[in-house]
């Protein structure tokens, strides 16, 4: 019997106006310790999805869970404690702070018997930061500060951690140490829902993938095989991108 999932969306339409529905009726399950990344082209609707589900983007109409709970109307703030980490693109950490003070700031929701005992974990998962501890988060490079969000997110050891867009600006080289990073994260257990405009990396990494296209998924399925399929390449990722080169 499976299990039930982690997180989940029941005809989800969301979108920032009411009457201009971003998300359209999505139905979308991600199975406990899986690793599902959406992709889709530009204006698809693949960053809103995710951060409905997180409580940053209003929730017109359907429903979304984490495992039993219906989290529809949960403060994006109180997410966190439920179990459920965003990573966004963009200011996901204090620039101007160390980050050893971007962990122990983070830190604080945690009882304080716990703090130091977590950050030395996310430091055993991301030793390029433990090196650093005292380097300010602002003179870090951009797969660095995309560690150092990523560990933020782990402190308080979530069911699911959704990330958008992880690898945007990044050299080849950083990407695939994030993406590393990532399979890492997964194989712990954590589950993780990814939106992803490098093709290649993500379907290497992700067990299932989702093709969203005007607000609708119109794909899903297992990651690998969909970076050979010519048909959703050529109409939802364009023809590069089915050919393994980012969309």
């Amino acid at each position: 019997m499976n299990a039930s999932p982690v997180l989940s969306t029941k005809a989800l339409v969301a979108g920032y106006e009411r009457d201009l529905p971003i998300v359209k009726g999505v139905d979308f399950a991600l199975a406990p310790g899986g690793f599902t990344t959406i992709l889709g082209p530009n204006g698809a609707g693949k960053s809103t999805f995710v951060k409905a589900m997180a409580g940053l983007v209003p929730v017109h109409s359907g429903s979304i869970a984490l495992g039993d709970r219906d989290i529809t109307k949960v403060p994006a703030h109180e997410l966190i404690r439920a179990g459920l980490a965003f990573v966004p693109q963009n200011d996901n950490i204090f620039a101007s702070l160390g980050i050893d003070e971007n962990l122990r700031l983070c830190a604080g929701i945690l009882p304080a018997g716990r703090r130091a005992e977590r950050i030395e974990a996310v430091y055993a998962l991301f030793p390029d930061l433990a090196h650093r501890r005292s380097m300010i988060a602002g003179a870090l490079s951009g797969g660095q500060r995309q560690m150092l969000a990523t560990a933020r997110a782990l402190l308080v050891e979530p069911q699911v951690i959704i990330l958008d867009e992880p690898s945007a600006g990044l050299s080849p080289k950083l990407v695939g140490e994030v993406f590393a990073t990532l399979t890492r994260i997964n194989a712990a257990g954590v589950a993780i829902l990814l939106v992803e405009q490098n093709v290649r990396a993500a379907l290497a990494v992700a067990h299932t993938a989702l093709v969203l296209a005007d607000g609708h998924i119109v794909h899903e399925g297992p990651a690998a095989p969909l970076a050979d399929d010519p048909r959703l390449g050529e109409m939802f990722l364009g023809r590069h991108a089915a050919q393994g080169e980012p969309a």
